[in-house]
């Protein structure tokens, strides 16, 4: 991520948009070039969604990077467990990139990347990602071991987190511009 912000003066955006605005593949398939995968960018049509005929045929070619546990039924289906939080607050928002100035609390205070439970994979070039709610922050986290699981800040830390963890420090540390203060050892 932030490679991606040094080159293009922001973090890449959820998904890219054709005219009419509809999304068309994953933050994931841009980040490809940022992760030794130039040459399968290269095969990908970026003005096609993710489900066309072409780009279809790329999913089987997910890349190690997103493929953070040893599960090959979700591999062999193209699916990651490797999610970023999308919606209005957080680090992701949809087609418009955000850049570390829109992280009014900090980017040591801020999710951007966790892993979910198998259940909840999605597959890999699929503009889809976790859709928090604020009421059930947990729903769908978890890391290997199901009492955890484990995340990536946006200052490029990463953390494992118990799902025990209260729900108004997570949905904190969910958005990027609450102005929550986090409680100490949080």
């Amino acid at each position: 991520f932030h490679n991606h912000h040094d080159q293009h003066m922001s973090f890449p955006a959820a998904f890219n948009v054709d005219p009419n605005g509809r999304p068309l593949l994953s933050w994931r398939v841009h980040l490809l070039p940022l992760v030794n995968e130039k040459s399968l960018y290269d095969r990908f049509h970026l003005n096609e969604p993710w489900d066309s005929e072409h780009n279809k045929t790329l999913i089987p070619l997910i890349p190690k990077a997103y493929c953070g546990f040893n599960e090959p039924d979700l591999v062999k289906e193209g699916r990651t467990r490797i999610l970023v939080p999308i919606g209005p607050g957080m680090a992701f928002e949809g087609k418009d990139p955000l850049h570390f100035r829109d992280f009014l609390d900090g980017t040591s205070n801020t999710l951007m990347a966790v892993t979910v439970e198998p259940s909840a994979a999605v597959i890999w070039t699929k503009p889809d990602d976790l859709v928090v709610d604020p009421k059930m922050p947990l729903k769908n986290l978890s890391g290997p071991q199901a009492d955890s699981f484990t995340a990536a800040f946006a200052d490029g830390s990463a953390r494992e987190f118990k799902v025990t963890i209260a729900a108004d420090v997570l949905n904190a540390l969910f958005t990027r511009k609450g102005g929550e203060s986090l409680p100490p050892g949080a």
